[in-house]
């Protein structure tokens, strides 16, 4: 059945709710064992940009060929006094130059997700990964590519299956996951939206009919290439100049960086709901989750950014991923936090009005009193308790 006939709701392989629920789920799905679909004619030119983002872009947190970070070995003590190294005037992104399309550029994004939409019915796209590619031009730099990267850490990717991705799963067989060979290296490919599969198949020599799709959470597909015979993964290969191709080595530092569940990515890249923010306090209680840090004045006191808005409003940054800090270009150092850490600040720290979360966007800023759960970790307020 191709990919692009009418399938019923009960087609496991496709449709948007047939994702695994879990990461692991997925990995049993279609483990590294995949069959190889050659990618026809025009699936990926020789000339495809393989972008060599050097492990050093996440300023050397724990890798041997990074830069060595002079950063703190142990996080501010909950009394530290937060300094601003640089201040936003509002809890949402810094004010930046604006794209011609509005948006702020790469590697910046919009405070509010954008609106889900479905280039094809029934299968949604991960529109912000489409619209971070869609911002690439021909000679793009690194830091916008880290930008595509960052975005394109949540939601789900399309995987190319040659034959009937549904039938394949029923009978336990691997899936006939699409794939480029260079001659020397095999690179997975993957897509942002249902529509990228299509222009994808319709650059190859593939019949449309015996191609399929599967939907797949980007963590599991990622450690899918991580772990299987590939050189790195593409992502919208016939979308030149708006595809990129992320080496291995790139795709397994952002996961060692990242939180299991990316449960707080999930929340801040769906559309905002009344209670939005108590589920993004209750989802800080367990995340992995970073600040950033510098040395402002030179003299080894590091301070914790914060956003201050016009009204004097004060906000502990916190984010995701290391990447979140860097996107925002302040040369700031990401430092692991825990949510105890972030309850016991906000308890020394009466007058903060709250955390802004990821602030390079897609961004929420969480109030004081959203952020119960989160306070209720501090050891002090264990220590009142009592």
């Amino acid at each position: 059945m191709g990919l692009f006939s009418r399938r019923s709701k009960q087609d496991d392989a496709v449709t948007p709710e047939s994702a695994p629920a879990t990461a692991e789920e997925a990995a049993d799905a279609d483990r590294a064992s995949v069959s190889v679909a050659e990618g026809g004619a025009g699936a990926a030119d020789a000339d495809v940009p393989v972008v060599n983002i050097a492990v050093q872009a996440f300023r050397g947190l724990g890798s041997p060929s990074g830069p060595v970070v002079d950063a703190p070995t142990e996080a501010p003590e909950p009394g530290h006094d937060l300094i601003d190294p640089v201040v936003d005037e509002a809890p949402v992104p810094p004010a930046q130059a604006q794209a011609p399309s509005g948006r702020p550029p790469l590697p910046l994004a919009p405070a509010d997700p954008p609106e889900p939409t479905e280039s094809i019915p029934g299968m949604p796209d991960n529109v912000l990964l489409r619209e971070a590619l869609a911002m690439l031009g021909d000679d793009a730099s690194q830091a916008e590519l880290l930008g595509v990267l960052r975005q394109s850490l949540q939601g789900n990717l399309f995987l190319r299956v040659s034959g009937d991705a549904g039938e394949q799963i029923k009978e336990g067989r691997p899936l006939a996951v699409a794939v480029v060979n260079d001659g020397e290296n095999s690179f997975m490919l993957a897509f942002s939206s249902a529509a990228a599969v299509r222009d994808s198949v319709q650059q190859g020599d593939e019949d449309p009919s015996e191609t399929s799709a599967v939907v797949q959470p980007v963590q599991a597909v990622y450690q899918n290439v991580i772990e299987g015979p590939f050189a790195g993964l593409i992502i919208d290969n016939a979308s030149e100049p708006h595809r990129v191709v992320f080496p291995s080595e790139i795709l397994q530092k952002a996961l060692e960086e990242a939180d299991p569940t990316f449960a707080v990515k999930a929340l801040l890249a769906a559309p905002r709901a009344a209670d939005s923010e108590a589920r993004v306090a209750e989802a800080l209680t367990t995340a992995r989750l970073w600040v950033a840090v510098s040395d402002v004045d030179g003299d080894g006191q590091y301070g914790v950014a914060e956003a201050h808005t016009a009204e004097g409003a004060r906000y502990l940054q916190l984010f995701s991923h290391p990447l979140e800090v860097i996107a925002l270009g302040r040369g700031d150092q990401p430092l692991p936090f825990t949510a105890e850490q972030i309850g016991a600040v906000l308890v020394q720290q009466p007058e903060m009005s709250g955390v802004l979360v990821d602030a390079a966007g897609p961004a929420i800023a969480v109030g004081r009193g959203a952020l119960g759960p989160v306070i209720a970790l501090a050891p002090a307020a264990e220590e009142s308790a009592e």
